[in-house]
């Protein structure tokens, strides 16, 4: 499901269900994105800062494991996830540089 400006922003527990929905569907490339976005949302919240870094650590996990040989292969199909904008080219090297500040050394 593609967000919108026009639609409602999703709770981070409704994200986190999403995610473990596409965790269960074998679905890396949908799993890392909704990571990403948790992550990122959580980053934000009051005392939100161990599960920001647990969902960066699930996200470059998951996008580690996805294809990035050509162009295609990173490319995002989504512009957004629960009011995140997803990085146009999506891969391991982009989820460890824009989370960096959330992962171990």
């Amino acid at each position: 499901m593609m967000d919108t400006d026009a639609a409602p922003v999703a709770s981070i527990a409704e994200l986190v269900k999403q995610y473990e929905d596409e965790v269960a569907y074998g679905e890396d490339r949908a799993a890392a994105e909704y990571a990403y976005a948790i992550a990122l949302r959580s980053k934000d919240t009051k005392g939100g800062l161990d599960q920001a870094r647990e969902y960066a650590r699930r996200s470059l996990r998951h996008a580690g494991r996805l294809p990035s040989k050509t162009l295609d292969d990173v490319s995002s199909a989504r512009l957004s996830v629960g009011g995140v904008p997803i990085p146009e080219l999506f891969h391991d090297g982009v989820v460890r540089s824009r989370l960096a500040d959330l992962l171990p050394d």
